[in-house]
């Protein structure tokens, strides 16, 4: 008899890479209440990482966790202990790759974070919001700290009705839980350019130097943003094409695409100001 497969849109936390996977359709079928527990191997979904998906018996996913089973083939420095509790390696063995992609979105577009949980976490917050705010110019940095929200497991025992009390109080909120899943994203554009430069700057080996590439990243998009305003603030209105343009003849070494302009342009409209932005037709 042929096994009747689940197909689940998995995403490795640690390094963000997706794919579909296949689920025997008996796993849940065999289980009553609660979550199914699914190792993914090496390979399955990256070729770099094991971890484990957790799914509920109505088929949803809701949270992730890895397993600490690779063994690194290159040296790796030992930094200071002060330093490691915040790189950025401890918050993705921590959060997950595609969530701190998100602290980082949210914290530079200013939107307000939680993270919903039932377990202590592995990380002090404060030194969670410490790297995050180093990370952006002093003209940018908000009071919109990365906070926690915990909930009573035997209290709530589903969990989807718990985050949804949340989402309701929090509807402008990035919402993300201890599992590393993602609960809510209020912004409409991906993460992309935030991925982008955190998977860059983790290419380097000294976690010191991660967190200044992380930095001088951002840096060269505020960069771009205060050219445009300039630009906006004298020329009126600008087509995305002319726009495009003038970033690559005035910053040389500026990533400048179609992609690059949306995010200046929504940056612009939620954190300089709404008429400015329009005016990048």
């Amino acid at each position: 008899m042929e096994t009747q497969l689940l197909n689940f849109e998995v995403s490795c936390p640690k390094c963000g890479k997706g794919k579909e996977i296949g689920i025997p359709n008996s796993l849940f079928a065999n289980k009553q209440f609660g979550t199914v527990k699914i190792k993914v191997p090496q390979g399955a979904v990256c070729d770099a990482h094991n971890f484990i998906v957790f799914i509920t018996t109505k088929g949803k996913i809701v949270g992730y966790d890895l397993i600490d089973a690779s063994i690194s083939v290159e040296p790796i420095q030992s930094p200071p202990k002060e330093d490691i509790k915040t790189s950025l390696d401890k918050l993705i063995d921590v959060f997950g790759f595609n969530c701190v992609a998100g602290f980082i979105h949210a914290k530079l577009f200013d939107y307000p974070t939680y993270i919903v949980r039932n377990e202590d976490l592995e990380i002090n917050l404060e030194d969670l919001n410490d790297l995050l705010d180093n990370s952006i110019p002093d003209k940018y940095k908000n009071d919109n700290i990365i906070k926690d929200i915990e909930f009573d497991s035997y209290v709530f025992p589903n969990a989807d009705y718990f985050y949804n009390m949340v989402k309701y109080k929090q509807k402008n909120a990035f919402l993300i839980n201890n599992r590393r899943l993602i609960i809510q994203v209020p912004w409409e554009i991906d993460n992309e350019f935030e991925k982008s430069i955190l998977s860059s700057a983790l290419e380097r080996l000294n976690k010191t130097d991660q967190l200044k590439y992380l930095a001088h990243y951002i840096s060269q998009f505020i960069n771009d943003v205060d050219f445009t305003t300039s630009l906006l603030e004298s020329s009126g209105s600008i087509s995305e094409k002319e726009l495009i343009k003038k970033l690559k003849e005035k910053l040389i070494v500026s990533t400048i695409n179609k992609n690059r302009v949306t995010l200046i342009k929504k940056f612009l409209e939620r954190r300089v100001s709404p008429e400015i932005s329009s005016r990048i037709k």
